[in-house]
């Protein structure tokens, strides 16, 4: 008897980083005037990022790209530059305020940010073993009801759902009050799919 189960474990952890990408540009007469008012610009919001303590190895930036205005916007005149900056902060909880702040310096855009936690591939260990553990209780009880052993597992396939999250959810009192962090900054679920195939006997 092949029997296959298929179950998700996951493992909720609280938000430790949150990625932020902003989007500088700038318009001028000269390709040269773009390129210099994009770097004032950059400064204005590389400091800001330092200032709300995020480390200068934490901020990193893309070259300048420079081109004539008409290629962005039909009928537009002159020359606009840009470049992004990318930038991680652990301050996930005011991260919001932080997007605020980029904008009032000068930012163009600034891209959803994207959370994330340390040591996440021992969070995946984690979620697959709590996989593998609820799929071996489940064809135990298919066992035990169809009156059979599980002689061995023939097959087994582990599956990570992505791990990138824009958002995150309210941590449970319990979890609040055994993690300040989960309280601040919430919570978000790393998962694993597993399919496990069993021969009975």
């Amino acid at each position: 008897m092949i029997v296959t189960v298929t179950v998700i474990g996951d493992v909720s952890v609280p938000a430790t980083n949150a990625t932020v990408t902003t989007t500088v540009s700038a318009n001028s007469d000269s390709a040269q005037g773009a390129i210099s008012a994009v770097k004032s610009r950059a400064e204005a919001i590389k400091t800001i990022l330092t200032g709300s303590g995020v480390a200068e190895s934490d901020i990193s930036e893309s070259q300048i790209t420079s081109y004539p205005a008409s290629l962005a916007s039909a009928g537009s005149l002159g020359y606009q530059a840009a470049l992004q900056i990318v930038a991680k902060t652990s301050h996930v909880s005011t991260v919001g305020d932080l997007v605020a702040s980029l904008y009032a310096s000068g930012a163009s855009l600034v891209n959803q940010p994207v959370l994330s936690v340390e040591n996440q591939s021992d969070l995946e260990i984690k979620a697959a073993d709590v996989a593998v553990k609820d799929a071996k209780s489940q064809i135990s009880k298919i066992a035990l009801k169809n009156f059979k052993f599980i002689r061995k597992i023939v097959f087994l396939d582990i599956q990570t759902s992505s791990t990138t999250s824009t958002s995150s959810s309210k941590a449970d009192t319990l979890t609040q009050s055994q993690n300040q962090l989960a309280a601040q900054n919430g919570v978000f679920k790393i998962a694993k799919s597993a399919s496990v195939t069993y021969k009975l006997w």
